[in-house]
């Protein structure tokens, strides 16, 4: 039925086309001798889109191409706006000049252009990982243009294809982007409904079911003050939450009427989190050790609670007894890959191949013997492109690379029960369950710069019902922070996520929260106050749940600060993030900074 009902978008689609009158595009190509050539093109026209195609023969040499098609052109002032993977809308305001780009890091391969009545979906089906999105206004004119820079400066993956599909009337909108992306995904035959997932993998059921809680138990210092650290300089690491403490906050949870929760254990590993990656064993003896967490390993379990482990196999550090600068990512231009600083010191990013087969694969294994079940959580695998290596002892191109990234994931989701990660990035959606976050946006509110005017849900109403997440990074601990933190996980169909000592930097860059709006364990009176917070997050799931299994299929704002939010079961969700009072369709008030679920009748 779902090949048949995009067979159908396609056939109206390529309607659509074969209305469009020719359509151009400039084109600069600059190759890496340093020469440039510029010219004008017609995009071709296919089943459904319009399409240019960059010959695979000519991607030898290439540094940069820029694409930038004439449709997507603009003066400021239309009545129109730009919409990029990552949610991001730049709307054609008049009175500015500026550039926002995305290279490198997009969740999907798409992009949306919104014009009028019109909008065009562009999708690069291949090279997804070397290509970027740029919108950029000059002297009033605004343009959206796409690039090309091939990994090692040569083709791996045919020739390069930049898709631009057709929407129109009630689809001329970023849901209508995001529907149509969707369909595409379908397609392809490797995404597979929430709904049915669970019915051969109770592990993941009840993750879905029951709230999300992370509790990190130890970490060294963040900034670090020593960036190549040693057994005998490295610093030492805070203890928060004990192995035992642990326990207690599962029978504070009971005691609450908390039935339920997946535990994850974020620095349970040897000197905590981010401590010595990759290497994660013995687990922390200032913690209590092995013999306390296999405990509490089973102790949670008897208790009607899952327990999962936090672990990062793509990340290094030299202070780790297996760093191994061989193993590290090796850069076209001959270096090695790093780019921050973290709590074991210098962070390095391995090959993933590197990863699976040294770390992904023995850790898992050893993971379940310890008895660990439910979704397991392997960072940051979800939130980043996957790392490309040049190195000829274990070569990888983004595609390659995108498909250790899968394997590693797959080993955990077969070996605990379930995967997740911190993003969304969809390179991982046929093997990824829960996203912990699709947005660090923040700090107290959404806040914009530059050509960022707005965000939207553009990733959910793709993948809502078929990965569960926390929509916000910031919507993290929602029930003791601002309303509208709150609205958002109503509003995304977000899962209810808790974290112990979120905020664990030592610098106002703490990207999930503040001291001010965290869970704490140092006490039996914390643990309590935090049990709480977490029954408050059960509640949540015991009446609106559900919408996690259902597609989001529209999102609009219906009136200034008010937005609607419709499922695929017909259920609707009204969030007035405005200063004034909303009369709902069916003259229902809805007040400022609150919001309500219209479920459907039966």
């Amino acid at each position: 039925m779902k090949r048949i009902l995009f067979i159908l978008s396609i056939f109206l689609l390529a309607s659509a086309c074969s209305r469009q009158a020719r359509e151009t595009a400039f084109i600069r190509i600059v190759r890496t001798d340093g020469t440039v050539q510029e010219d004008t093109v017609c995009l071709s026209c296919g089943k459904g889109f319009l399409e240019y195609s960059f010959p695979e023969a000519d991607i030898a040499g290439l540094d940069t191409l820029y694409v930038t098609p004439q449709m997507t052109c603009a003066p400021a002032g239309t009545d129109g706006y730009y919409v990029n993977a990552d949610g991001i809308v730049t709307k054609m305001l008049e009175g500015r000049e500026g550039r926002n780009s995305l290279r490198h890091r997009h969740p999907m391969p798409i992009a949306g252009c919104v014009i009028g009545a019109k909008a065009w979906m562009a999708h690069f089906p291949n090279y997804r990982f070397d290509s970027h999105v740029s919108i950029v206004c000059r002297n009033g004119q605004y343009r959206q243009v796409f690039a090309l820079t091939p990994f090692d400066h040569k083709a791996y993956d045919g020739a390069w294809v930049l898709r631009f599909y057709p929407l129109e009337g009630k689809d001329a909108t970023y849901a209508g982007i995001g529907r149509l992306y969707r369909s595409i995904r379908l397609a392809q035959g490797d995404l597979m409904p929430l709904k049915e997932k669970i019915k051969d993998r109770p592990l993941l059921k009840y993750a879905v079911d029951y709230p999300e809680i992370r509790i990190r138990q130890g970490w060294k210092p963040v900034p670090c003050q020593i960036e190549h650290q040693t057994l005998e300089n490295e610093p030492p690491m805070k203890v928060a939450v004990t192995f035992d403490r642990v326990c207690e906050l599962i029978d504070t949870l009971v005691a609450q009427g908390v039935p339920g929760a997946q535990i994850t254990l974020v620095g349970w590993n040897i000197r905590g989190h981010d401590g010595r990656f990759p290497t994660i064993f013995p687990a922390e003896p200032a913690l209590g050790g092995d013999k306390a967490l296999l405990h509490l390993i089973s102790y949670a379990q008897e208790k009607g609670f899952q327990i999962v482990p936090h672990i990062c196999t793509g990340d290094s550090y030299e202070v780790s007894s297996d760093f191994d600068i061989n193993d590290v990512v090796l850069l076209p231009s001959g270096v090695r890959y790093s780019n921050a600083v973290y709590g074991g010191g210098r962070m390095y990013e391995l090959c993933y191949e590197q990863a699976y087969k040294k770390y992904a694969v023995p850790y898992c294994d050893t993971l379940a013997k310890m008895g660990f079940r439910g979704v397991g959580y392997n960072d940051v695998y979800s939130i980043v492109a996957p790392h490309a290596c040049a190195d000829p002892k274990h070569y990888n191109n983004p595609l390659q690379a995108a498909e250790w990234a899968r394997k590693t994931l797959k080993e955990m989701k077969d070996k605990l029960g379930g995967c997740a990660s911190e993003g969304g990035f969809d390179h991982l959606s046929s093997e990824l369950d829960f996203a912990l976050y699709i947005s660090m946006l923040g700090p107290k509110t959404l806040r914009f710069e530059k050509l960022r005017d707005a965000y939207v849900p553009l990733w959910h109403i793709v993948y809502n019902g078929y990965i569960y997440s926390c929509p916000l990074s910031r919507s993290v601990n929602y029930t003791i922070k601002e309303p509208e933190w709150s609205m958002k996980i109503q509003e995304f169909g977000g899962h209810p996520t808790f974290y112990f000592y979120s905020a664990h930097r030592d610098d106002d860059k703490n990207w999930i929260g503040t001291p001010t709006c965290d869970l704490f364990a140092a006490t039996s009176e914390d643990v309590h106050r935090s049990a709480v917070e977490i029954r408050k997050g059960w509640e949540y799931l015991r009446d609106y749940g559900y919408l996690q299994y259902e597609t989001m299929d529209d999102h609009c704002e219906a009136a200034p600060g008010v937005f609607k939010t419709t499922y695929g079961d017909g259920t609707i969700t009204w969030c007035n993030y405005g200063d004034e009072t909303f009369t709902c369709p069916d003259g229902v008030p809805l007040e400022a900074k609150s919001w309500r679920t219209v479920k459907p009748a039966n």
